[in-house]
Formats: C-alpha cells, sequence, structure tokens
C-alpha cells in the first residue's frame, strides 16, 4: 500500500491536524493522479494543478478548492464514489486516499513543489540482488570520441574494448553496479566514461578502468541516459520512474553531485540528445512526448506529441536542424527543430524502434529494432503526402534472431556496433558485413604485455 500510516483511517473520520498533515503526501496523490491531465500543457477542463495559486483559481468549473472548506472543494469532492464529474477518470481512490487530500485542504493547503515534481520526498527502499547469470542483455553503447576504445554496457558490468582495423579487443571488465547498466557515456575529451544504472551513476578513470567516484543518494529510478557537454565537467542525467516522472539532473563531475535538476515528463526518459555545440538538449519520453531544453539553465525551448506510444529513441542531425525519433509504436520520423513538423515519416515496422542515430558521415539515419533489424535510411526526402517508403532509401543492413537495444556508429560511418537481449556485441562494416559476433560471456581480457 501507498500510505500504510492512513489506512485505519476512514473517509468521515476524525480531521487531521495541521500537524498531522504532510502535504508531500498530498502532493504525490495530485502527481500521480491529477497533474497528467491537468498541466500547462494539457489543461483539461482549462485546470492546471502545478502550483497552489493554480488550484485557488481553478479553471472552467470554478476554483478548484477553497482553504479549509473540503465540503466545498471540487477537487475533493470529485473523488468520490458517484461524483458527476469523477476524477480520476476510471480509478477509484481508496479512502484513505480520499481523506489525506481532504485533510490536506482543512489545513490550508501547505505546498510543497519538490514532492508535486517527483523530485523531492525519500524514494520507496529497493532491495537490490545481482541479475540471474542467464540475463545479459547489452543495453548501452559509448563510443569514445577518437573512436578508439568501445565502451558496452552488459548485465552489471561494464567491458572496454580497444577498436583497430583488425577488430575489437577486450581490455577489461568492471562492475560497480548490482543491477543491469543502463546507459554510458564518455567525456568528449575521452579522459572518462559516465555509467548508470538503478539509482547509481559512476564515474570511470578510462585509462586504468577505475572507478573514480560514485553518485547513489537523491536519485529515485533508472538512469535511462546521460550526456556530457562539450567541456568534460558536466553531465546530463536521466532520471525517473515508471509512469510517474521523468527528471532531468545536472552532475557536477568534478564535485560529484547534482547542482540543478527539473521535471521533464510524466514518465521515464529512454533516450537524450545533445546539440553539438551543448546548449540544446532532446529528451525522449515515456509520456509520448518529446521536448528541447535550453542548457545550461534548463529553460523550454519547444514541445512536440511525437508518437501514439513511448518515445524511446532520439537524435539530432549533424547541423542540429532536424530531429529523428523511434517509438514504440514502430514508427521512424524526422522533425524540423524550427517548426515542431513532421517532414519525413521514415518507416513503419512491425516492432520498436529501441535506438537511433544520424550517421556522422553524411545525412543517414541507422536505427534497430525489438525484432532484430539493423537499418541504414539515406537519401532523406520532405514528405509530401506520399508513403513512407518515398521518403528515404531504405537497406537493411542485418537482421539477428534477437532484440537489439543499442547502437554506436564511427565518426566514418564504416562500422556499426549494436548489442543484443542475449548477450552478444555484433559489428557490421558499411556494406552491411557482420565482422564481429562476440559472446561476452565468453569473451575473456586480453593479459597485458609484460615491459
Amino acid at each position: 500500500m501507498l500510505f500504510p500510516l492512513l489506512l485505519g483511517a476512514s473517509w468521515g473520520g476524525r480531521a487531521a491536524t495541521a500537524a498531522e498533515v504532510r502535504p508531500e503526501i498530498a502532493m504525490q496523490l495530485l502527481r500521480v493522479n491529477c497533474v497528467g491531465c491537468h498541466n500547462a500543457e494539457k489543461r483539461k477542463g482549462g485546470l492546471v494543478l502545478d502550483s497552489r495559486e493554480a488550484v485557488l483559481k481553478g479553471g472552467d468549473s470554478g476554483p478548484a478548492a477553497t482553504e479549509g472548506k473540503p465540503e466545498d472543494s471540487l477537487l475533493v469532492q470529485s473523488l468520490q464514489p458517484g461524483a458527476e464529474s469523477h476524477m480520476p477518470p476510471k480509478k477509484q481512490l481508496s479512502a484513505a486516499q480520499m481523506k489525506v487530500l481532504s485533510d490536506w485542504v482543512q489545513n490550508g493547503m501547505p505546498w510543497d513543489a519538490a514532492a508535486l515534481s517527483g523530485q523531492g520526498g525519500t524514494p520507496r527502499e529497493v532491495s537490490l540482488a545481482p541479475p540471474p547469470a542467464a540475463y545479459r542483455p547489452v543495453l548501452a553503447l559509448a563510443l569514445s570520441p577518437d573512436g578508439t576504445r568501445l565502451a558496452v554496457g552488459c548485465r552489471n558490468e561494464v567491458l572496454w574494448f580497444r577498436v583497430d582495423a583488425a577488430g575489437l579487443i577486450l581490455s577489461g571488465k568492471t562492475s560497480a553496479h548490482p543491477d543491469p547498466v543502463q546507459s554510458l557515456a564518455w567525456t568528449p575529451d575521452g579522459a572518462r566514461l559516465i555509467s548508470g544504472s538503478f539509482r547509481r551513476v559512476v564515474l570511470w578513470k578510462a585509462d586504468l578502468m577505475r572507478q573514480e567516484l560514485e553518485v547513489a543518494g537523491g536519485l529515485t529510478g533508472g538512469i535511462g541516459a546521460i550526456k556530457v557537454l562539450p567541456d568534460s565537467k558536466t553531465a546530463i542525467i536521466a532520471d525517473g520512474t515508471t509512469a510517474e516522472s521523468g527528471i532531468v539532473r545536472v552532475l557536477d563531475l568534478a564535485e560529484g553531485r547534482m547542482v540543478r535538476s527539473w521535471a521533464a515528463h510524466e514518465d521515464t526518459i529512454p533516450a537524450m540528445s545533445l546539440s553539438t555545440d551543448g546548449t540544446r538538449l532532446v529528451t525522449a519520453g515515456g509520456d509520448r512526448m518529446v521536448k528541447v531544453w535550453e542548457l545550461p539553465g534548463g529553460a523550454a525551448v519547444s514541445k512536440i506529441e511525437a508518437h501514439g506510444t513511448q518515445v524511446l529513441a532520439a537524435g539530432f542531425s549533424p547541423d542540429n536542424t532536424q530531429l529523428v525519433t523511434g517509438g514504440a509504436d514502430r514508427q521512424l520520423k524526422v522533425w524540423d527543430l524550427k517548426t515542431g513538423e513532421n517532414t519525413i515519416a521514415l518507416s513503419m515496422k512491425s516492432s520498436a524502434f529501441n535506438a537511433v542515430q544520424w550517421s556522422p558521415a553524411g545525412p543517414a539515419v541507422l536505427a534497430v529494432t525489438e525484432d532484430g533489424s539493423v537499418l541504414k535510411y539515406s537519401g532523406l526526402k520532405v514528405h509530401t503526402g506520399a508513403q513512407s517508403s518515398e521518403s528515404a532509401d531504405e537497406k537493411q543492413l542485418a537482421h539477428v534472431d534477437s532484440a537489439l537495444f543499442c547502437l554506436a556508429v564511427n565518426t566514418a560511418g564504416d562500422r556499426v556496433f549494436a548489442g543484443t537481449g542475449d548477450g552478444h556485441l555484433l559489428v557490421w562494416n558499411e556494406t552491411g558485413k557482420l565482422t564481429d559476433n562476440i559472446d561476452l560471456a565468453q569473451v575473456r581480457p586480453i593479459p597485458p604485455v609484460a615491459p
């Protein structure tokens, strides 16, 4: 139960005193059950519930709440079974939950903005155990800026590969995560690597493959994506809880602490993309939205309702004027960032697009799918109402019998790396020939040569 301390209370029981009211719990109720429809973007019924002032102002039906008078407050009365305009739709809050909100209004509606945004309070306790040995998905890949090193997140390990013309050589394996590694990012100077998992971010000194610092406090959920600003001093972290919040956090790498954060989505953030100059950040949300933010401040620039379901992948074009997005709705789209218009409908497949990347070598988009396809789109044409197959030249570089979750492409565009759901690292050349198929459960580091 969400509120064990209140289970004994009833809807008609004794009203709580001001000292007994816990505004953070009322805020959690509003965030989970109400703010998804009544926010600055959607404004259903003209009502916004993202500030105390907005609640008092109300919407098309008048004030949402009146201080000290829950019996006269639409916010409270609409929760009751049988209410004419029952809220939330298709769901009934428990008696204890309704009493929390009634007592909160009765005692003056004390506000807790951090709790409402999902950034405040103490996250629920979770005990983590190492994943089963058979569970070995490759969920994250990161190629160093100079293209000579590849970091691979498989299970709860980070594997370090040297990349040369002859192939890939495993330099070492490291682990600082009790659960699967979900995200990886190099600093632009190539000196450090950052890995993310559930409520944990680790900074590694790359030349020694040694842990430098760890951030584990103040995080709410899985770290779905990481980006590093061009100065190599600041990292952008995508934190979040499924169906509740997606939070962007700014990590000072020198101090090892979060210096800023803001609520970006109403669901997790599976992917982010950073403009080449580091002044714009794109976040892709499980709430179907894609948003553009100004850095370093985090001001909202624009938003796009990009897909019919979760947006799982996003990538800036090399000139930062376009964005490619892929979703669980099995669609791949290109957007004009100046107008926010969908200019190219690249593809409609039979499974979700899990990762996308604009090839650094030219105007081409690469993508991997849940059903194991590696796809390349070139000759992009602005969409004019024709079928999506006429919007670009599509080439299937490969198809494997496992889901593909992550993707990396070198600067020359002649090597494509992907990770599978069964623990394999695959590499193709520009013609689609498979050059490496590495079972990460079997590979062993090459011992260093004695001086």
